[in-house]
């Protein structure tokens, strides 16, 4: 069921009446501007622009994940074209799955990083424990524990750190890139403005 629009962000992002999707809007001067000016790839494989997707992402997390969200791009009259928006299209949502790949390896890794911080502090608290019996009669035994005992509970803080911390933002980004994947890109071209109305002339006849 499609969730109602949130009044606080009408006066701020407009509403797709179709779709009830928050747009997030941008103007360009031409389709070159949505991605990276270094790239020189065609736009199917060019790297988003870096100030765009800060502006995304920006955009994307002001407003709830429960609202569907579309991107909107206004072109200078005359500048449309449908094949290259097509390719624009395609280059968006391949630099996202890009994004969303590398961020697949690095919850992978941090992931792998964090069940080896839970093995060494579970192994060093129980190697302190086992130390801990004759700790009574040796001192250097005793200091030796106490460091074993610290150090393990510094790994299992260290995993509960990365499970808890960093992964909450590497998951909170990986929502992310994937609702500016899947949403609808439109495109516009700005409306003409009216033309200029000349003033009376002093003194003319007021009839």
């Amino acid at each position: 069921m499609r969730q109602p629009p949130d009044p606080f962000f009408n006066t701020i992002y407009a509403i797709d009446k179709t779709t009830d999707a928050y747009m997030i809007e941008a103007a360009l001067d031409n389709y070159g501007d949505i991605f990276n000016e270094w790239d020189p790839a065609p736009f199917k494989r060019r790297e988003i622009d870096p100030d765009l997707q800060v502006y995304l992402e920006g955009s994307s997390n002001e407003i709830s994940f429960r609202y569907p969200v579309e991107v909107m791009f206004t072109l200078p009259p005359g500048q449309r074209n449908e094949a290259i928006e097509h390719e624009v299209r395609v280059g968006l949502r391949n630099s996202f799955n890009f994004k969303l790949y590398l961020m697949r390896k690095e919850i992978k890794q941090t992931n792998l990083l964090t069940l080896r911080y839970v093995l060494m502090g579970i192994g060093t608290l129980w190697a302190a424990r086992l130390l801990s019996v004759p700790a009574e009669t040796y001192t250097i035994t005793s200091v030796l524990t106490e460091g074993l005992f610290i150090g393990g509970w510094v790994f299992l803080w260290e995993a509960v750190s990365l499970f808890f911390f960093s992964n909450r933002e590497i998951y909170h980004r990986y929502r992310t890139y994937t609702r500016l994947r899947n949403a609808l890109v439109i495109f516009q071209e700005e409306e003409d403005p009216p033309p200029p109305i000349d003033p009376p002339l002093f003194g003319a006849d007021r009839g």
